[in-house]
C-alpha cells in the first residue's frame, strides 16, 4: 500500500496522538507500505500561533522509521489568532475547518496530492490536517480514516464544545472509517449520524521496551530525592486542563499535614502552556523543595521516570484515553485519573488505580494520600495495572485491526469501480 499520514506533530514530538501516529506507521513500513507523513514543524502546540515557542529544528523532508517526513513551516502573521476566531465563524465550510484562534496556518498542506491507496488524519481540534487529508483522499480516489481522539470531558464542558462542532462533525461524516478508542467515543460519534459500519474502536497500547527498564536509584540520585521519599509522577503537558494545577494543589494541601522532613515529592513532566506558567508564578514555590520540574522528557528518558515514582496521577479532563496510564501499568504504578472523558473506560475505579471527579481537590489529595500511605495497597494496584498491559495493549494487535479495515476498504472501492467499469 501507498500510506499518506497527516497529524499536527510527529516525533520527536511526543503525546498520546503522536505516539499512536508513530507507531502505526513504523509498522505499515515494516510491513512492507510506503508511507508519507504529512505535518508542522511545530514541537510544541503553541508554536502554532506564536513563534517564541519551540519548533523541530528538522529538514523539511526527512526519512523517520523508514517513512518520509514531510513538515510544513507553521506561518506566522499578525494578529492571525483574532482573524482566525472571525473565520472560523464564516458559513463556509472549508474555511471553517482551516482558521481558528488557535489553528496553525500551514501554506501548501491542502495542495497534497499523490496515488495514496488510503490517507489517515489523527487529531481534532486541528482540523486543517483532517481537512487537508480529505482533499488528498478525494483526489486519489482513496479511503479516509480519521482518527479524531474526541476529547469529551463531560457533559456542558467547554472542552466537550471545542470538539463538537459542526465542521469536525462533517469531517467524520465525510470518511470512510472514524478510528475511536473507547465506548464514551463510539457513541458519541453514533449519535452524529455515523453508522456503526464506519466506527472502529480501537483502543491503545503502550511500547513496553521503550517505558520499562529503568533506574530507580540513578532517577532519585539525580534529583536528590531521598530513597525512602514517597513521590508521585504526572507527565502530560502541564496544563489546567490536564489537572497540572489541581495535581500540585493537592499535593501542597497533602504536605501540609507531613512533617517537613518527610514530603511528598511531586515530579512534573512535559512541556508547560502559557496558562500554567502564569498559575506557577503566582505560588510560592521556592519554598517548596519537594516539586520537582523536569521539562519536556525525551524518550529515553521516559523509563528513569517511571521507575523514580511511586504513584502516577494525570487529573485531566482532555483525554480521549491515555496512553500514559498504560505506561504506568507497564511499570506496575498504581494511577489516579479524572472521571471525565473516555479515561473511565480506560481506569476502573478501585482496580488499577482510583478515578476523582474533575478539578475536586479533596478527593484527589484523598486519593493521593491514601496511596503513599499504604504502600502496600498501592503496589497491589500497580500490580494489577501490569496485569493488564501484559495480557493485550500490544500495538501489533491494534495494527493489525486498522491495516485490515484500510485493506477492507481498498478492495471495496477496487471492486465497485471494477463493477462500474
Amino acid at each position: 500500500m501507498r500510506i499518506a499520514w497527516f497529524i499536527h506533530r510527529y516525533f520527536p514530538c511526543v503525546g498520546g496522538a503522536e505516539n499512536y501516529g508513530r507507531a502505526m506507521v513504523r509498522r505499515f513500513v515494516a510491513a512492507g507500505s510506503e508511507v508519507d507523513v504529512f505535518t508542522s514543524d511545530a514541537h510544541d502546540l503553541w508554536y502554532f500561533t506564536n513563534k517564541g515557542r519551540r519548533r523541530v529544528e528538522a529538514p523539511v523532508e526527512s526519512r523517520v522509521d523508514g517513512a518520509l517526513v514531510r513538515r510544513f513551516p507553521v506561518k506566522h502573521l499578525p494578529l492571525q489568532r483574532y482573524f482566525g476566531r472571525l473565520l472560523s465563524y464564516a458559513p463556509h465550510w472549508p474555511t471553517r475547518c482551516v482558521a481558528a484562534s488557535y489553528m496553525p496556518i500551514l501554506p501548501g498542506i491542502g495542495r497534497v496530492r499523490g496515488p495514496y491507496d488510503a490517507v489517515f488524519a489523527v487529531g481534532f481540534p486541528y482540523t486543517v490536517f483532517s481537512y487537508a487529508a480529505y482533499m488528498t483522499a478525494r483526489a486519489a480516489g482513496a479511503p479516509l480514516l480519521l482518527t479524531p481522539f474526541l476529547h469529551l470531558g463531560t457533559p456542558g464542558d467547554p472542552v466537550n464544545r471545542a470538539y463538537t462542532k459542526p465542521h469536525q462533525i462533517r469531517l467524520l461524516a465525510e470518511s470512510d472509517t472514524v478510528v475511536v478508542q473507547t465506548g464514551l467515543e463510539a457513541g458519541a460519534v453514533r449519535d452524529w449520524g455515523i453508522p456503526d459500519s464506519r466506527i472502529l474502536t480501537l483502543g491503545m497500547a503502550v511500547e513496553h521496551a521503550e517505558v520499562t527498564g529503568g533506574d530507580r536509584a540513578r532517577f532519585r540520585s539525580e534529583l536528590a530525592i531521598p530513597d525512602e521519599a514517597r513521590v508521585i509522577g504526572h507527565l502530560a503537558t502541564l496544563d489546567l486542563n490536564k489537572g497540572t494545577n489541581d495535581l500540585v494543589l493537592a499535593t501542597e494541601r497533602l504536605n501540609r499535614s507531613r512533617p517537613a522532613d518527610d514530603p511528598v515529592y511531586l515530579m512534573l513532566a512535559g512541556p508547560s502552556s502559557p496558562d500554567f506558567e502564569r498559575f506557577m508564578d503566582e505560588l510560592p514555590t521556592a519554598s517548596w523543595p519537594w516539586l520537582k520540574r523536569l521539562g519536556p522528557l525525551p524518550l529515553p528518558d521516559r523509563p528513569d521516570f517511571f521507575a523514580g515514582i511511586d504513584v502516577f496521577s494525570m487529573p485531566s479532563r482532555t483525554d480521549s484515553y491515555g496512553i500514559v496510564f498504560l505506561e504506568a501499568w507497564a511499570n506496575a504504578l498504581p494511577v489516579v485519573a479524572a472521571a471525565a472523558g473516555g479515561v473511565p473506560d480506560v481506569v476502573r475505579h478501585g482496580e488499577a488505580g482510583y478515578l476523582v471527579p474533575f478539578g475536586d481537590l479533596e478527593r484527589l489529595s484523598e486519593a493521593l494520600g491514601g496511596l503513599v500511605d499504604d504502600p502496600e495497597r498501592a503496589r497491589a494496584l500497580g500490580a494489577v495495572g501490569r496485569r493488564l498491559v501484559d495480557r493485550g495493549h500490544t500495538w501489533e494487535d491494534r495494527f493489525a485491526t486498522l491495516e485490515g479495515r484500510a485493506r477492507e476498504l481498498i478492495a471495496g472501492r477496487r471492486a465497485r469501480l471494477s463493477s462500474a467499469g
